[in-house]
């Protein structure tokens, strides 16, 4: 079936392939794996307890949220790192864990996937862009993805998938990298599709070409916040139940 699924998105995109592009690696420096996420909301309240911030859900660990992704996922340029932006922008939940990593492939994530400990109710996986630079052999792509979507739902918890942000033609990528990029985004939204997971669809975020990025391959802050409020966005739907997780009282 998935070999299936493979040949006919290589047909409709071979019948209408275009431009654009995206980022995924590069040389930033990261966050580690594992690492906890330090934000600016916790940041602001001078190192009160958590608990103390606000009123959370009737189950707080509903409202959490764990990210796995490459230096799209880790850099924009600045100190604010894309995960912090996400915990600015919806207080109402609560990044426990950014495991975004430079150069980091989905090939090299996938094997160590199930032997990863989380915590988060929502996973966020970003990961795939370089494997499609790489032309990477797409069944194998997607039984990674496939594997990975399994996993967090095997493990009670939510997978959400980026897809893949916009790259401008230059830098370390040619015309053809960017083609890749394009064909295996729509690999990853049928993905989404045919297992009913949550899509953030990346790829449709406005974006203006090389002024969105730091160096033809990484957002800036402006686009990176645009591709945040996206995925921002695609949570609200999954977490009604989630407020003022850590806004504070009164």
């Amino acid at each position: 079936m998935m070999p299936v699924l493979a040949a006919v998105l290589l047909a409709g995109f071979l019948a209408g392939c275009g431009g654009g592009g995206d980022g995924g690696a590069g040389n930033a420096a990261l966050v580690t794996v594992g690492q906890s996420v330090a934000t600016p909301a916790a940041d602001s309240a001078k190192g009160q307890d958590a608990a103390t911030l606000g009123k959370p859900a009737e189950d707080p660990s509903l409202c959490t949220v764990e990210i796995y992704g490459d230096s799209i996922m880790g850099f924009n340029g600045t100190s604010v790192i894309p995960s912090m932006m996400l915990q600015v922008v919806r207080p109402n939940l609560l990044v426990v864990a950014d495991h975004s990593v430079a150069n980091m492939r989905l090939a090299d994530l996938a094997p160590f996937f199930p032997g990863l400990p989380r915590s988060g109710h929502f996973v966020i996986i970003e990961n795939g862009v370089i494997d499609a630079w790489e032309g990477k052999d797409i069944n194998t792509f997607i039984n990674e993805y496939y594997a990975i979507i399994q996993r967090v739902r095997d493990e009670g918890r939510v997978p959400v998938l980026t897809g893949f942000s916009q790259q401008a033609l230059g830098g370390q990528l040619g015309y053809f990298d960017l083609l890749r990029r394009d064909f295996y985004d729509r690999i990853v939204q049928a993905i989404a599709i045919n297992t009913n997971t949550t899509f953030a669809d990346w790829g449709r975020v406005p974006f203006y070409g090389a002024w969105d990025l730091v160096d033809f391959v990484h957002p800036n802050k402006n686009y990176s916040d645009r591709l945040i409020g996206r995925l921002a966005m695609t949570l609200d739907p999954l977490a009604t139940n989630c407020t003022n997780i850590l806004a504070p009282q009164g």
